[in-house]
């Protein structure tokens, strides 16, 4: 037998394999949809919330998504915004709308420059040391991104998540919106659907740093925050904590939160290395399942393609017919997983059906696209620890050391003053 064409035997079988073990998670993963679909919210007047939300900037959207978190029906309920400085352009939006909704009880909380950690985990560890040493502290600790726009009911999902004492954690993920329809912003949305699709009902989910809650004990318990201190990655570094205590993260489709993608291809190219360099510091056994899972996936579709391509061009039809055939089947159970993940999350996400259709199509026809390019992301994260990160240059030498680079240079500062101001508290409400 030709050896090309046993070669494609073996990748189409080695594919058909792997498209089947993937296309039944994802059965399991709409069945989970469908039933945390059909669950009514059972509000839970009692639990108090600390809602902590890092700004930096002015994000894209940044005045209608901290209005969104103003409008949460969860109550009694405190909007804790933590900045870098008093002059960071996201406060004077801040006081505005504090100012327009005085009946929501709210505070700014100035953490300083950081020093040894990531300035998104400085930030969250004075909001956090601010709201715990209340004389009564809040029953949950619950953080939002601000370039994230959740709905009115998204905080009592997320408590409601907690409320049966079966996870220490509940998280939602994003859905990124495409802020043009450019091919970046829908490659980007599309990659980050597969993740979308790895969560469920099992215990092995991960907290994503942009909406998740905990009650105060736990988070106590599991050693924050001080267990960020030196670190860049919030939410790897609980998911480790939680994991290692054998507790689990409950994710919720309902606290799935719109977030705007603005990219062009260097800036897409940029944001995947830095998303998987800080997976393989901070979850390497998560980096490695997508390294080597994206290379058989690739390999048996790329390479079908390929050997489909060299029977063309040797004359050789029945390695063409071969190839082709099983590229056709692998592409097709790669297609139908795609469509059963993209529909699972449709009744979750407020976008509009152009926007849900554009990024959707691609996941489904082009899911081989989708699958080489977030396998390139993973790949260049192999080399080198250093990123750079809403304008800090930062090295992660480790899961609990992170350098400092341009930040320090730029604004320069001593212990005093680093500890003046992460004790500068002030109420907005």
């Amino acid at each position: 037998m030709d050896a090309w064409l046993i070669i494609g035997m073996v990748l189409t079988g080695i594919g058909l394999v792997q498209a089947g073990l993937m296309l039944v998670h994802a059965w399991e993963h709409r069945r989970f949809h469908v039933r945390r679909l059909a669950r009514p919210l059972e509000v839970n007047h009692g639990a108090r919330v600390g809602l902590i939300a890092p700004c930096k900037g002015l994000d894209p959207d940044l005045r209608d998504n901290l209005l969104a978190l103003f409008r949460q029906r969860h109550t009694p309920c405190e909007l804790c915004f933590v900045v870098e400085g008093d002059d960071d352009p996201a406060v004077p939006v801040i006081r505005n709308l504090a100012g327009e909704n005085p009946h929501v009880p709210c505070r700014v909380v100035t953490a300083g420059i950081a020093r040894d950690s990531g300035q998104k985990v400085h930030n969250l560890i004075a909001a956090a040391e601010a709201l715990l040493a209340d004389e009564s502290p809040p029953d949950i600790l619950a953080f939002v991104d601000s370039d994230a726009c959740p709905h009115a009911d998204w905080l009592g999902r997320l408590v409601d998540r907690l409320a049966g004492g079966k996870h220490a954690v509940a998280t939602g993920y994003r859905w990124y919106v495409p802020a043009k329809d450019t091919f970046a912003n829908r490659l980007l949305s599309a990659i980050n659907n597969t993740v979308i699709g790895v969560m469920g009902p099992h215990g092995f989910n991960l907290v994503w740093g942009g909406a998740w809650a905990i009650r105060r004990e736990e988070f106590t318990k599991l050693g924050l925050p001080a267990a960020w201190r030196g670190t860049l990655s919030d939410d790897l570094i609980v998911s480790r904590l939680v994991h290692a205590a054998r507790l689990r993260v409950g994710y919720e489709p309902h606290c799935l939160v719109n977030s705007t993608a603005d990219f062009d291809v260097p800036k897409l190219c940029e944001f995947l290395r830095r998303q998987f360099t800080v997976a393989k510091v901070y979850a390497p056994l998560w980096w490695h399942f997508a390294l080597w899972s994206g290379l058989v996936t690739n390999a048996c579709i790329w390479g079908l393609v390929g050997l489909s391509a060299a029977g063309l061009a040797t004359g050789n039809p029945r390695t063409v017919v071969a190839a082709s055939a099983g590229a056709a089947l692998v592409w097709a159970l790669g297609a139908l997983r795609a469509h059963l993940a993209a529909i699972a999350v449709r009744p979750f996400i407020a976008v509009t059906d152009g926007q849900y259709d554009s990024v959707s199509r691609l996941n489904f026809w082009g899911w081989p696209v989708v699958a080489l390019a977030n396998w390139i992301g993973v790949v260049s994260a192999a080399w080198g620890h250093t990123i750079t990160w809403r304008g800090i240059r930062y090295r992660l030498d480790s899961p609990h050391q992170t350098t400092i680079y341009e930040h320090l240079a730029q604004r320069p500062t001593t212990d005093d003053e680093r500890d003046s101001h992460a004790r500068t508290t002030t109420r907005a409400a």
